[in-house]
């Protein structure tokens, strides 16, 4: 334990200890920041090095799984390619356009699915390295396995140590430098934000046809007057306000009808839409009817 530690100890709460402490903590944070990623990216390459060894067990059979699907989306990826080139050498002139955004539409979501599986991947590995580590994986004793465990035991070493000196030196403040209030109204904070979310998510898009009744409500008594003097001066550039003059019963007319008929409109095109995307994309639920056997 060092000097500077013992004298925290010593002097419970200390403005200068409080101080020194912050400062020791922030340091160890971005060597714990940087250990963790070096702990993380260790157990990504043992991983890697159990999937092409002669390990087995199930994680490595997920992780060899994982692998392969990669593999048939890089493959989609360049059969994507290699068919726009194909058509847009036969396709006229004005659907050669087309032909480009068909493929790069294409190839965005087969990049979306690739970084997916990536990323599962990567995961997948990870949790082979770590059980590796924690002896639930049979490692077997070829070289570069043996070279890979051997780092990711040092790197997870070096992790271990520098929180342990952190939780140290954050022990005579209970653990933590932050009074408790400010957890307690981060997690308010928090709680109020998604809060936020869900109420946008849930109450903003079924009001959708409302708001179009009010924008075109606005759209009426800012375009539109029954005052023929108004409106004159207004297009002479006297004073803002609508310029076109209609009559008083034009004028009710349209102020009464015309945000019911966007709110009607709005309404009518968002069920036409999402029945389409449904009827489109969503797979049918299966007859349990269908699948019984047949006597």
């Amino acid at each position: 334990m060092s000097l500077g530690t013992i004298q925290v100890r010593a002097t419970r709460g200390g403005f200068v200890d409080r101080i020194a402490a912050i400062v020791g903590s922030w340091k160890l944070g971005w060597k714990i920041v940087s250990a963790r990623r070096a702990d993380r990216n260790a157990a990504l390459i043992l991983g890697r090095a159990l999937s092409g060894s002669s390990a087995v067990g199930r994680l490595v059979d997920e992780v060899r799984t994982r692998g392969h699907a990669q593999e048939h989306l890089d493959t989609a990826l360049r059969a994507s390619f290699e068919e726009d080139r194909a058509d847009f050498a036969t396709a006229s002139q004005w659907a050669r356009p087309f032909v480009i955004v068909r493929g790069v539409a294409a190839r965005v979501v087969l990049q979306d699915r690739l970084r997916m599986s990536l990323r599962t991947r990567d995961e997948a590995l990870e949790r082979l390295g770590r059980a590796a580590l924690d002896g639930l994986v049979k490692a077997p004793r070829e070289p570069f396995v043996v070279d890979a465990m051997n780092r990711a035991r040092d790197a997870r070493a070096r992790l271990s140590g520098f929180a342990t000196h952190r939780a140290t030196l954050l022990e005579p403040f209970g653990g933590s430098l932050l009074p408790d209030w400010t957890v307690a109204l981060g997690r308010e904070i928090s709680a109020f934000g998604a809060s936020v979310v869900r109420v946008l998510g849930n109450q903003f898009v079924p009001r959708l046809p409302a708001l179009a009744g009010l924008a075109a409500g606005w759209w009426v008594t800012s375009t539109f007057t029954d005052s023929h003097f108004a409106a004159t001066l207004h297009s002479w550039g006297i004073g803002d306000g609508p310029t076109w003059a209609v009559s008083s019963e034009t004028f009710d007319r349209l102020q009464f009808w015309l945000p019911i008929a966007a709110a009607a409109v709005c309404s009518y095109l968002g069920n036409r839409f999402a029945k389409r995307l449904r009827a489109r994309y969503v797979l049918p639920a299966p007859d349990p009817r269908g699948t019984a056997p047949h006597r």
